[in-house]
């Protein structure tokens, strides 16, 4: 088991190597050495349950004793940072301030131009030399050597006034996975760092050269060099040209958001009437299969059977084409999407589903969070495993017990006199094939409606995007077939149509197929 485990942590220690080192290079040495202490005293530990706290605290150690070891034979100087090494203060030369803004200025040039002036001009080697050493022609060290130099007296020394001023992202990703956020992380959590962030914003209108970013994060370009070969493993860019990078995915910015406010609202106005009148009807039939409500409000539940009938019917009434996204280099089907604070992606409605296939009578989860439902996480397969033992009449085991009791502090179980029950409502199989049936019948007339309508809108916002991102806004324009309902919520609360208990959460369970 441990041995399996310590295979899932690569990774996981690259990232940790490479965030307390100074190279791509030693964080790779570190990684080697941390795996390899980590098998050399697979034997002292005592339970594999705490292997994780074991494997982290060996890496802390063996971090020490490296970077002990690194200090003897670094330079006096690191190229590759902005800040002063910890050495002894005995040289007054490190005080000059002149010094010290070259110093930075050589950090924000590329590896391909800092190597050649650090060789050349601390180390004194010729040009020859120094093309013997890269294995590049002796034309090539001449020609970086002079560019470096212009760059070093035009462009690096003037940072953009907003350079220190970190962009804040969410990053998410939506598709499918089994993915849990711990020991099977989500892509996201691999380029969600801050220098990541900041690199996907400034690349993401325009392509950027390494020194652009540089400039534009205040970020050496050791380090940009560094998150891009992340970036780019993590596929989250693409490389236009041999220099340049350009963020891989949506994100939604103002230019989304403003599009948003002046368009949604006045179409959701024109579409509440007959929408609603087909939701009533379409709760009032689905109610009368039997669905177990979890004694939700009409209203709630109104809410609720309108997304799953949206969700139901996008793919019959497509408002933009729709290519299948690729598949990932982890051999799942997903993409990225980012939003910027303030400017959530248009009609601010969260879709997370647990489908739960290929278990026999079991269920799936699916939530929707918007204003004013409360948001809520989908549950994961060893949730929805006690969900299903309730609601078939079977015990509990140990560990389902403790899980049950987790469930009820987060809301997704609620006591039922001395029983315990699912807080959300419930279809059986046969009660889902049931409802989509109902849906087809009850919006026959207003979906065509509503799909001309959403074309001509989702044709305005895909022209928002980056050229190259466009088959991704085309996919996100079936999310805003669905995501528009926030809108038409919007509009029946205002008249009234509808009341919305604070608190209430908007999820459902669908069973399987037996």
């Amino acid at each position: 088991m441990t041995y399996d485990a310590l295979a899932g942590m690569v990774d996981k220690t690259f990232a940790f190597s490479l965030s307390r080192t100074f190279s791509r290079e030693e964080a790779e040495e570190l990684t080697q050495e941390i795996l390899f202490q980590a098998v050399k005293s697979l034997n002292t530990l005592q339970d594999d349950e705490k292997f994780e706290q074991w494997y982290w605290q060996l890496a802390n150690n063996t971090l020490k004793a490296f970077r002990r070891g690194r200090a003897r034979l670094r330079d006096w100087f690191s190229y590759d940072e902005v800040t002063l090494p910890p050495y002894e203060d005995d040289y007054a030369w490190e005080k000059d301030q002149e010094y010290q803004e070259l110093r930075k200025k050589i950090a924000f040039l590329s590896a391909a131009y800092r190597d050649i002036v650090v060789m050349h001009y601390y180390n004194n080697l010729t040009c020859r030399e120094i093309a013997r050493r890269l294995g590049i022609p002796e034309g090539t060290v001449t020609y970086r050597l002079s560019i470096a130099r212009h760059k070093l007296q035009k462009e690096c020394g003037i940072m953009n006034p907003s350079a220190l001023k970190p962009i804040a992202l969410e990053i998410r990703i939506s598709g499918e996975g089994s993915y849990n956020g711990a020991d099977r992380p989500f892509p996201w959590q691999y380029i969600s760092d801050a220098l990541s962030q900041n690199i996907l914003w400034h690349a993401y209108r325009e392509p950027k050269s390494v020194e652009e970013l540089a400039e534009l994060t205040g970020v050496p370009a050791f380090y940009i060099e560094d998150s891009l070969a992340n970036l780019i493993k993590r596929e989250a860019v693409i490389q236009p040209t041999k220099n340049t990078v350009q963020t891989n995915f949506l994100i939604f910015d103002d230019p989304a958001l403003q599009y948003g406010k002046a368009h949604a609202g006045k179409l959701a106005q024109s579409l509440s009437a007959p929408f609603y009148q087909c939701a009533q009807a379409l709760t009032e039939q689905t109610l009368s299969l039997g669905v177990a409500t979890a004694e939700k409000p009409f209203d709630e539940l109104l809410c609720l059977f309108s997304l799953l009938a949206l969700d139901e019917s996008v793919s019959q009434y497509p408002p933009s084409p729709f290519e299948k996204p690729p598949v990932r280099y982890d051999g799942n089907i997903w993409e990225y999407r980012g939003n910027i604070p303030g400017a959530a992606c248009e009609g601010g409605l969260g879709m997370n589903k647990n489908l739960n296939r290929g278990v026999p009578a079991s269920y799936s989860h699916y939530v929707y969070s918007f204003s004013p439902f409360q948001s809520q996480k989908m549950m994961y397969d060893h949730e929805l495993a006690v969900c299903a033992a309730l609601l078939q009449g079977k015990p509990l085991t140990d560990k389902e017990k403790e899980t049950a009791a987790q469930m009820l502090a987060a809301g997704y179980l609620r006591r039922k006199g001395e029983e315990i029950a699912v807080s959300m409502p419930v279809f059986t199989a046969g009660q889902y094939e049931a409802f989509k049936a109902l849906v087809r019948e009850t919006f026959s007339a207003f979906f065509p409606l509503y799909q001309k309508e959403m074309q001509r809108y989702v044709g305005g916002y895909v022209s928002l995007f980056p050229r190259h991102l466009k088959a991704a806004a085309e996919r996100n324009g079936f999310y805003l077939f669905v995501s528009m309902f926030t809108k038409v919520v919007s509009v029946w609360l205002s008249q009234g149509n509808i009341h919305i208990r604070n608190g209430a959460v908007c999820d459902v369970l669908i069973g399987h197929s037996e």
